[in-house]
């Protein structure tokens, strides 16, 4: 991680020979959102709302990276700076955002691209931009599938969010017999996450008894695990966020229902760990970060202590190191660029990306496929709830 910004500094003790050697040529050499001095990035955030704990901590993330990265001279002798909007999770209003960065604020590139859906509804403006853009947080196939040539996404589709913690109870917790049900939101993100259910249960021929969708923001789910109880169901996915995934575990307790649980990456924030503690359930959660409790996570928490505003640092979870990891790797496209940084490319070299390490907090991160899509391995963890913690159970492995 450390040598990662290391690299992304080394062309400052060549600063003052570049501007000799180019002089005027930066103004033809620069792109949209880039200076002699600075480059500007754009990001859209969930930062109100029922997602609002991802989104701060997604932007906390890339805070930390620009932070660190003008600490260690920036870029090739510029800094980074990003603007934030925040969409309240509404995909009219993500689409409204992105518009903005584009237009009005005049962004180089785009390093946040909030929730599954809004990024589903923001591709037309950036298809039509060609703008950079890191698709870190969500990771729905539809953004790469067409693949659009701007857009990069970090992360394995969602339908291995469904299909990992499936596997795992079956292969290794006596769940060979059990009766499995899913609860999933009934959107793009829910079918996903659905399919990759889907995919375990007929891979391996057990039961499939309930597949539930909700209505996004639900909070109640006391017909639904009704409907789990009547069903026999023994080994549950819950294709929730925080509150919910807390909600329909409460539920399941009070109708004395003890399900093995799997859930999706959301589930081992901090607060949704702690939302759910009561319950007793030690569920399972697939990730391709780093948890706030593996050794890596630690040191990259201990690094934003330094960078990070207290309200900021307050908010760190998976989805601050999503952020960060994003920031990183359009920072390395842009570094390849040297001097002249056009959008055009950082596009190329991002295209060309093989095995970039970000130091322990995901595997290699790698472009170059027809998707541009990193499709990184995940690693399998479990909730302690009598301690509000989360302990690791797999290393990271490729499925």
């Amino acid at each position: 991680m450390r040598n990662s910004i290391r690299r992304l500094a080394t062309g400052l003790k060549k600063t003052s020979v570049i501007a000799l050697s180019i002089g005027a040529g930066f103004a033809s050499a620069q792109d949209v959102g880039v200076t002699a001095t600075e480059i500007l990035l754009g990001e859209v955030q969930p930062m109100s709302g029922p997602a609002s704990l991802i989104g701060k901590a997604g932007a906390a993330g890339s805070k930390l990276a620009i932070a660190e990265i003008n600490a260690n001279g920036g870029i090739n002798g510029r800094r980074l700076r990003a603007i934030y909007e925040d969409d309240g999770y509404v995909p009219a209003r993500s689409v409204s955002a992105v518009k903005k960065l584009i237009d009005s604020d005049k962004v180089f590139a785009l390093t946040g691209t909030t929730g599954s859906s809004h990024m589903v509804a923001m591709l037309p403006t950036i298809e039509e931009a060609k703008i950079p853009t890191i698709v870190h947080m969500a990771p729905n196939p539809a953004v790469v599938n067409p693949r659009r040539p701007t857009v990069f996404m970090i992360g394995p589709d969602y339908d291995y969010a469904g299909y990992v913690p499936i596997n795992h109870m079956i292969e290794k917790m006596g769940q060979k017999g059990g009766k499995f049900g899913i609860l999933y939101q009934d959107d793009d993100f829910g079918k996903a996450l659905l399919a990759g259910y889907v995919k375990a249960v007929k891979q391996h021929g057990v039961a499939s008894v309930a597949e539930i969708p909700f209505k996004r923001g639900a909070k109640d789910f006391s017909a639904e695990v009704l409907t789990l109880k009547e069903k026999g169901v023994t080994a549950l996915y819950l294709g929730t966020l925080t509150t919910e995934s807390a909600a329909v575990m409460g539920e399941l307790k009070r109708l004395g229902m003890k399900p093995v649980i799997g859930t999706l990456w959301a589930g081992q924030l901090p607060a949704a760990v702690k939302l759910a503690a009561p319950s007793g359930f030690e569920y399972l959660i697939p990730d391709y970060y780093a948890s706030n409790y593996d050794p890596t996570g630690i040191k990259l928490m201990e690094v934003a202590k330094k960078f990070l505003s207290a309200d900021d640092y307050d908010n760190f979870n998976r989805y601050t190191v999503s952020g960060y990891v994003g920031t990183i790797v359009l920072a390395e496209g842009i570094r390849r660029c040297g001097a002249a940084v056009t959008r055009t490319c950082v596009v190329a070299e991002l295209n060309k990306l093989n095995n970039f390490s970000t130091g322990g907090l995901t595997g290699p991160v790698s472009f170059n496929n027809p998707k541009a899509q990193a499709v990184l391995p995940i690693k399998l963890f479990q909730t302690d709830p009598k301690n509000a913690s989360v302990k690791s159970v797999t290393d990271f492995i490729a499925y």
